[in-house]
């Protein structure tokens, strides 16, 4: 019987005939996507718009796996069902359907057995297996990248919306440094990663005197600029390029006049304190003048009247130079702040250059240094006006502009009063700094005085070469005996003997040559002495072994909290990163501190892993019977003692060996809402094999 009279020729009615197909190579999708109207070879929008939502398919089965016999420009065009949700642009509403060549998709035909009117209802997602490139064949794996859609210079996530574990991976966030890290370690060098505003450290101020805030936020800004430079490096940047060196010129130019501003404060400071401490010179030497012309003159003339004529006249003929520097402080304060951005351009040139590893005390020769080229500004730029009161400098003892600001600089930095009583900085009591992606970061309270005794002694040392005939090359002259910064100064120190500048403190930024398990910072909240410490898992590597922090115990609670700590983690290294935990208060003390995030790449040492030693009952639900279970990912059994159908008590039988941040999990038909905690411990000395339990009646 002829199967045209059995068929209905209605759509649904006559079978469903589905298939799987591929999307056609990019070039034939072109009167869709680019226009219908084809004149000289080239597609133009000249013509009728392309029909919605349709590309052209290659079904297996149906049509050949060549182009010979069937070429991609003649193959059918298969309409796509939108999902739902996705809109159909009524009302202006939709979402738009994508593939790319090379997809794999299912679908059916509308036309049942006559195979002409493909329609796409889905697509099979792609692996990590999908093919980075290759000739679009028919049937074959080749990239989804065209023409259109190139391949960007850097990678990008994997094509791939597989929902195994690890294919494909989310985008981590992490700075350039830190890709890098991922990249050393599992070889995955994923720019997907980046993101330049992680990592950054930002000043937020603790409420400290003008000047503390004014250190902190300079030592934080050269913080910030070596681990810019850093990203620039981790992220393939060739320094020695032109490009490099223009990428360097510029982020030193924006960092030198940042710090300008934060250093306008000192210098200031600085003038301001030098014409307080001239002014009774200033008085006294003109009292003195007085009297050495009125002694003068009256024994020449034993007359009272012309002796304090003359004395008068002595001390009016200093009226106008002492005018000239009071007039000559406030526009000297404006050049010398203009000037600073040269000399931080120098300075930030020379940490480039010599520092490969941030530490505080490279912060503070900074600091100095910058102390030591305003106090020589201001000191030259003096020089004219103090000439001209040459007359009174007799009276004035052993005057100089640099002396009175040295010896001045103490309490223009709010140290008066304290000397060198040996008398340490008080720790920071809250947060300074804060790195964008990690938290809040300690920063202890700048020691002053400390800073001003190693600017002081490294002045000397530039004056001691200068005088000794040591060559002192461009930044070594404002950089003085800071060998950290000044590279061949140091050779000054060893020229001149004699132990000139042993009493500079000692600064590396060399990296560590050992990286040491993280340490676990606790500060803020109003109280002190919290100690803890941190337990690792995830361990991988054999000889430099290195893992995630999986939990922390505290060693000392601490006193007179007040309201929560910030907690930070770090290792000497700066290896690890990612790991966030936060702190819990009572009573005072800090009772808890628990993961938000692991982190990785973290230096450990041999350990014996953590145990689950008690258990913290957030929430205790409600409806729960007895006989619901506590489960964890490590196989371990818990007691559990339920209440009103609250659970009040949850405690570990046995002690699996944790290798994560556990989850425990309720089981239970009835109960919800319950919230429990895991609390990690070491595991305990073995104290020997349990031989028998003997329960012994109550009496």
């Amino acid at each position: 019987m002829d199967q045209a009279l059995i068929k209905t020729n209605f759509v649904g009615k006559d079978g469903f005939r589905w298939w799987i197909g591929q999307i056609a190579p990019d070039p034939v999708q072109a009167p869709q996507t680019k226009g219908t109207a084809k004149t000289g070879g080239r597609y133009s929008k000249d013509g009728p718009p392309p029909f919605s939502n349709r590309y052209k398919v290659r079904i297996m089965g149906y049509h050949p796996y060549n182009t010979i016999e069937l070429s991609d420009e003649d193959l059918p065009w298969a309409q796509v069902i939108s999902p739902p949700g996705y809109g159909t642009g009524s009302a202006g509403l939709f979402k738009t359907i994508r593939f790319q060549q090379g997809d794999t998709v299912i679908g059916f035909f509308l036309d049942g057995d006559n195979a002409q009117i493909p329609v796409i209802f889905g697509a099979f997602g792609n692996s990590q297996y999908k093919a980075a490139e290759g000739e679009p064949l028919p049937f074959q794996s080749f990239t989804g990248y065209t023409s259109t859609l190139k391949e960007p210079s850097e990678g990008v996530l994997a094509s791939s919306n597989s929902t195994g574990a690890i294919d494909p991976e989310s985008p981590k966030n992490l700075s350039a440094s830190d890709a890098k890290k991922v990249a050393d370690s599992s070889g995955n060098k994923n720019k997907a990663f980046l993101n330049s505003a992680v990592g950054k450290v930002i000043h937020l101020g603790s409420g400290d005197s003008k000047t503390v805030e004014a250190v902190n936020k300079m030592k934080t800004s050269v913080e910030g600029f070596t681990q810019e430079l850093d990203n620039l490096k981790a992220g393939g940047l060739d320094m020695a390029s032109d490009f490099g060196q223009d990428k360097l010129k510029g982020l030193i130019g924006d960092k030198a006049q940042h710090l300008a501003g934060v250093g306008s404060g000192i210098v200031g400071g600085m003038s301001n304190k030098l014409y307080e401490n001239m002014t009774p010179m200033l008085n006294g030497g003109l009292s003195s003048l007085y009297d050495d012309v009125y002694m003068k003159v009256f024994l020449a003339t034993k007359s009272p009247m012309f002796a304090n004529k003359a004395g008068t006249a002595a001390q009016a003929s200093m009226l106008s130079p002492i005018g000239d520097i009071e007039g000559l402080l406030p526009c000297l304060t404006n050049k010398v702040t203009n000037n600073l951005t040269n000399s931080l351009t120098s300075i930030l040139e020379s940490v480039a250059n010599n520092v490969f590893s941030y530490a505080d005390c490279v912060g503070d020769q900074v600091t100095g240094a910058i102390m030591n080229d305003v106090i020589g500004q201001i000191s030259e730029g003096m020089a004219g006006a103090i000439s001209g009161i040459g007359k009174l400098m007799k009276y004035m003892g052993d005057f100089s502009v640099e002396n009175v600001l040295r010896n001045g600089v103490d309490a223009l930095l709010g140290m008066a009063g304290m000397g060198d009583c040996g008398v340490s900085p008080s720790p920071h009591t809250g947060a300074a700094k804060y790195r964008v992606g990690f938290g809040p970061i300690v920063q202890d309270a700048p020691d002053l005085s400390a800073i001003i005794k190693d600017a002081n002694t490294a002045k000397a040392i530039s004056d001691a070469a200068a005088i000794a005939g040591v060559p002192l090359d461009g930044v070594q002259d404002i950089l003085g005996g800071f060998s950290l910064l000044s590279g061949g100064i140091s050779n000054a120190k060893s020229a001149l003997g004699g132990g000139i500048g042993d009493g500079i403190r000692s600064c590396s930024s060399a990296l560590p040559t050992l990286c040491e398990p993280p340490k676990i910072n606790i500060f803020g909240g109003g109280g002190r002495d919290a100690e803890a410490i941190p337990f690792y898992g995830n361990i991988v590597g054999d000889v430099r072994k290195t893992g995630s922090i999986i939990g922390i115990k505290m060693t000392n609670p601490g006193n007179g909290y007040l309201y929560p700590p910030f907690v930070e983690i770090v290792d000497n290294c700066k290896q690890g990163y990612g790991a966030i935990a936060r702190a819990t208060v009572k009573d005072g003390k800090v009772n808890e501190i628990y993961m938000v995030s692991e982190g990785e790449l973290y230096p450990i040492q041999d350990g014996t892993p953590p145990i689950i030693s008690t258990v913290t009952i957030i929430n205790p639900g409600s409806g729960y019977e007895e006989g619901d279970t506590v489960v964890d990912d490590f196989g371990n059994k818990f007691d559990v003692k339920i209440s009103f159908g609250a659970i009040i008590k949850v405690t570990p039988i046995n002690s699996q060996d944790i290798t994560d941040i556990p989850t425990l999990t309720v089981i239970s038909s009835t109960g919800s809402g319950a919230i429990l905690k895991a609390n990690l411990d070491v595991r305990p000395e073995f104290q020997g094999e349990v031989k028998q339990v003997i329960d012994c009646p109550e009496t």
